[in-house]
């Protein structure tokens, strides 16, 4: 059968690939025959099979819960949008904070020391009642109350209780509002409330701004335009109130430029050189302040002094007051006087010298000729006064005679050649030195004052008369000094020695105090940082040392200081660190790190006040072991 399929299939193959003998299949054509049974046997499905194919198809118990899962949270959903619609577009019992609202109706713009009224209402537009509701009030710095102006306001608080629905509660606010012409203020009002079921409190906030208009003070200052240096003159502050409300505890406080110093001014001051106390001010008054003076400079040399008008914070008469109504500024012109003269009192040149009880004070008086005119028969004298003064301890020097009828020490003064004249730029120096009185014997004054004349004629001008004061005071009991470190000390300082030009350098200042008798109270030391200084903000040994960088002050608050500081016990130290960064314009100078440094405290056994002061601290470092000289002396 095999061997017969084969012979066939060749047969095929034969016919297939030959050119003559392929014959058409349809040439061959036979039907099938009906009884043809086919190859392939039916018996292929199993009993198995056919019974699973017979069986119905049941529907399982989880497709249905999931189709009503999710028709109940389609239901659902649908039925949280119509709820949230219906309370948002006007259900009941519903509150929010937006349906609150705070409106102030009052000036954009309000005199400073008038009072300023401000409607505030308080509207509940919820559908419910808002409980325990309370209202607040945030003052601006320089608010006071309408009823007592001296009284300072910084927040308020006031009980509404309940606030219905729809209801408005109405606030009126008055306030005293004082500040700069120019400057904004801000109040800011807060309503707090709770609701009904809740511990939780809600807050609605609103600002309301303010702006300064006008200031209820005027201020005029009176100082020449132009002043010799060294000439004592006066300038006079003017300040007149212009509001119709009493404005309390007024105060001034001036900022002087540097080489000013300050010998008298009327009236005395709250504190330091600088910070009066002028009281209430009722409608139309005028306060006037008077203040003598000397400012040393280079010809040509122009300087500005700066005062500040306010009032006090509160009850509290603090010389540092931060609420400033007016401030202005005045600035004069340096020019060299006709002849300058100097004193220098143990190689120190101030105007007030500190001298020890009992002590010697060599004094050296310099003179030169400023002007384009010969002077001719030039005298200088010397006048002493006060109790403090030895006055057997006299000695005058350089061919001067000292009358001891007149108290007068008296030069006639020579050029080199020997004539009694002085030519244009001519210059020269006399001494003389005295003690002041040794401790027991000084019971009242402890000043010596020295006015010191030149006289003379100008070629073809009127005689001419130059005078200058000096004053020694004696040193109390307590012992006060200051200096600078800069390679040890309490601070780690950085920087170059000699100080660069545009570059910082550090110092430590430190003040020391001594007292030998009796306990001091409220004992305080003061000193302004110098030009191109600025505080580094450190301290040392617990003490309270504190900087106003408005009057550029640093105020070390002693408190009580005990008797035997500086003998049975140690000196009692106060340090802060600055930093110099010196112009270009300051090489070749010694530049001034603190001055008007000065000591006030308390003597309780003899119910009086003392004070004392030192000369400026520079750069020169006397006391610090890596100076040498030429150190203090700015470079490039």
């Amino acid at each position: 059968m095999a061997g017969e399929e084969n012979s066939r299939v060749d047969k095929l193959d034969e016919t297939l690939y030959s050119r003559s003998g392929y014959n058409s299949p349809s040439d061959r054509r036979s039907s099938m025959a009906a009884t043809e049974s086919p190859e392939v046997a039916e018996d292929w499905q199993s009993p198995e099979l056919n019974e699973m194919l017979a069986v119905e198809r049941e529907k399982t118990e989880h497709a249905g819960f999931m189709k009503k899962f999710f028709i109940f949270a389609l239901l659902f959903f649908i039925a949280s949008i119509l709820i949230a619609g219906f309370v948002f577009f006007g259900g009941s019992n519903f509150i929010s904070s937006k349906n609150v609202d705070i409106s102030v109706v009052g000036p954009a713009n309000a005199p400073a020391g008038e009072v300023l009224e401000l409607e505030v209402t308080v509207e509940n537009n919820n559908n419910a009642d808002l409980e325990f509701a309370n209202f607040s009030m945030q003052y601006p710095t320089g608010a006071r109350s309408s009823d007592d102006s001296s009284k300072a306001l910084t927040f308020s608080k006031q009980e509404l209780g309940v606030i219905g629905a729809g209801e408005e509660v109405v606030k009126n606010v008055r306030v005293i509002l004082i500040g700069e012409t120019g400057e904004v203020k801000e109040v800011k009002f807060s309503v707090e409330y709770q609701v009904e079921g809740s511990n939780a409190t809600f807050y609605k906030d609103k600002s309301y701004e303010v702006t300064i208009g006008s200031s209820p003070v005027s201020l005029l200052i009176e100082m020449p335009e132009s002043v010799a240096s060294g000439d004592e003159f006066k300038t006079i502050i003017n300040i007149s109130h212009n509001s119709e409300e009493v404005l309390k505890d007024v105060m001034l406080r001036a900022e002087y430029p540097y080489g000013y110093g300050v010998s008298n001014s009327v009236p005395a001051t709250l504190s330091g050189d600088n910070v009066w106390a002028l009281g209430d001010l009722s409608p139309g008054a005028t306060k006037k302040v008077e203040i003598m003076g000397k400012l040393l400079g280079e010809d040509s040399d122009q300087r500005t002094f700066r005062f500040y008008i306010g009032v006090a914070e509160g009850a509290n008469l603090n010389p540092n007051f931060r609420t400033i109504l007016l401030s202005a500024q005045e600035t004069i012109l340096l020019e060299r006087p006709a002849v300058s003269l100097s004193a220098t009192f143990n190689n120190e040149a101030v105007p007030q010298y500190i001298a020890p009880a009992g002590g010697t004070i060599n004094t050296t008086i310099r003179y030169q000729n400023n002007m384009r005119e010969k002077l001719l028969n030039p005298k200088l004298e010397v006048l002493f006064s006060g109790p403090a003064w030895d006055e057997s301890s006299m000695q005058v020097y350089n061919g001067g005679f000292y009358n001891s009828v007149t108290n007068k020490a008296t030069w006639d003064l020579k050029d080199t050649k020997g004539d009694g004249e002085l030519l244009p730029g001519d210059n020269g120096a006399v001494s003389l030195s005295f003690s002041s009185m040794p401790e027991q014997s000084l019971l009242g004054s402890r000043d010596i004052k020295l006015l010191i004349t030149l006289t003379g004629s100008p070629v073809g001008l009127a005689p001419l008369t130059v005078s200058e004061s000096r004053t020694v005071k004696v040193a109390s009991q307590v012992n006060f000094s200051s200096y600078a470190l800069h390679s040890i000390g309490p601070f780690e300082n950085t920087g170059t020695m000699p100080p660069k030009a545009e570059k910082e350098t550090t110092y430590s200042l430190v003040f020391s105090l001594g007292n030998t008798r009796d306990d001091l109270n409220d004992a305080k030391v003061t000193a302004r940082l110098g030009p191109a200084v600025k505080w580094l903000g450190a301290k040392e040994g617990g003490e309270d040392i504190t900087y106003n960088e408005s009057s550029n002050t640093v105020t070390w608050n002693v408190g009580g200081l005990s008797s035997g500081l500086g003998f049975s016990e140690p000196f009692r130290e106060g340090a802060f660190q600055v930093a110099l960064t010196p112009s270009k314009t300051q090489i070749g100078t010694v530049p001034v790190l603190v001055s008007g440094i000065s000591f006030s405290a308390y003597d309780t056994l003899a119910a009086k006040n003392i004070t004392l002061s030192t000369p400026a601290v520079t750069t020169t470092l006397s006391k610090d072991p890596a100076f040498i000289q030429g150190d203090d002396i700015v470079v490039k």
